[in-house]
């Protein structure tokens, strides 16, 4: 979590975002996590297509195939930043997320 901190800029936790997850096969899944570290299934993406969300900066996220279930204590996550926002970014060769503060 500390990097997590280390990469929000004071001042920017909170602020929204829009971003758009899609998928080129299998289904997938957009976990946001809460306040007490518990993902939460934010989105489903069906297969071979995209759906939008909205989000906060400094929340974390995962994004995984529907068949794998909820994160495990080992996954790796990320967090919505201002740094990688516009930047899509891929998890393995079919699914991705790219999001814009608004």
């Amino acid at each position: 979590m500390v990097y997590f901190r280390r990469e929000i800029p004071e001042g920017r936790w909170g602020e929204p975002l829009r971003g758009t997850a899609s998928t080129t096969s299998e289904p997938y899944v957009l976990w946001i996590f809460d306040a007490q570290c518990e993902p939460h299934r934010a989105i489903e993406v069906g297969r071979a297509s995209s759906r939008t969300f909205r989000a906060e900066v400094g929340q974390v996220w995962y994004y995984a195939e529907a068949s794998a279930g909820p994160p495990a204590d080992d996954c790796s996550c990320r967090v919505f930043s201002p740094s990688t926002s516009g930047t899509e970014q891929e998890f393995s060769d079919e699914g991705g997320v790219i999001y814009h503060l608004d």
